[in-house]
């Protein structure tokens, strides 16, 4: 059993951002709390042309699509870094 949903909800009590590389299951999970009326404070996840160990480049490309995007309404939105691809769930 996934821990993916339990961790959206907690991070939605506590209204933080989830942002990560687990695009298998993290935005099916983030999509289905939000069908379910339960939602999610929001999910970032990297591309895979975005390698886990180059940190300085996630640092980059999450500065500055913070420094555009920090006043949104993050609640079940799901972005993908870099593009900047958005949706709902």
């Amino acid at each position: 059993m996934s821990k993916d949903p339990v961790l959206l909800q907690v991070l939605r009590e506590h209204t933080l951002i989830l942002v990560g590389f687990d695009r298998r299951t993290m935005a099916m999970h983030a999509g289905d709390l939000t069908k379910a009326g339960a939602g999610h404070a929001g999910v970032i996840l990297y591309r895979r042309s975005v390698a886990q160990m180059d940190y300085g480049k996630q640092a980059r490309l999450l500065v500055e699509f913070w420094k555009e995007a920090q006043h949104r309404d993050w609640n079940d939105l799901i972005v993908y870094l870099p593009g900047g691809t958005e949706a709902s769930g």
